[in-house]
């Protein structure tokens, strides 16, 4: 195939005839339209609307970022005014403390003659 030889946008130069083997070299004659040559602008409107998504996405983005910096620096802020405006006083009271009477203490002398006591109270209720 001819590296100047242009052709229309899908075509399958496998599928063409292969030229015959001439000793004279054939030119193609000069058309004056030119050829359609597949550009970048020819989808201006897929491409721009593709950058438009993107910014849009980097705007939100950059917006969410800037909310939850200020949320978090607003509660921050919340929580040392909420530890440091505690101002209850504890007042300190005397009270008496408990003491056991002789029956709550407890002596264990012998845990079988215990065990056979706790068994017989038991039977009867």
């Amino acid at each position: 195939m001819d590296p100047n030889n242009n052709q229309p946008l899908g075509t399958n130069p496998v599928a063409q005839p292969a030229p015959q083997a001439t000793s004279v070299p054939t030119t193609q004659p000069a058309s004056d339209s030119p050829s359609p040559v597949p550009t970048l602008a020819d989808d201006p409107k897929g491409k721009s609307s593709k950058v438009v998504i993107l910014l849009v996405i980097l705007l939100l983005l950059v917006v969410g970022m800037v909310a939850y910096s200020m949320f978090a620096k607003n509660q921050m802020n919340n929580a040392k005014k909420a530890a440091t405006e505690n101002t209850s006083e504890v007042i300190a009271s005397p009270t008496l403390a408990p003491t056991l009477t002789p029956e709550e203490d407890l002596q264990i002398n012998s845990p079988e003659a215990d065990l056979r006591e706790l068994d017989a109270d038991v039977k009867g209720l």
